[in-house]
């Protein structure tokens, strides 16, 4: 009697931008004004500024660098 065969069918790769969902500066002056004045409104906040790898954007994060 022949087995079932129960293979998972494929599913392909699909690349996801790391950075799809975040607010994308063009140089790093907009986006330390940016962090600047979200730490104004909320000043237990403390954001710092890195160049993205993948959109040679800029972005926004609350880890130290």
């Amino acid at each position: 009697m022949p087995r079932k065969n129960n293979a998972v069918p494929h599913t392909p790769f699909l690349f996801v931008s790391q950075c799809q969902n975040k607010r994308r500066f063009k140089n790093e002056k907009e986006a330390i004004e940016a962090a600047e004045y979200q730490m104004l409104i909320k000043p237990t906040l403390e954001l710092s500024v890195y160049k993205c790898e993948f959109c040679s954007g800029w972005h926004l994060t609350r880890q130290s660098r």
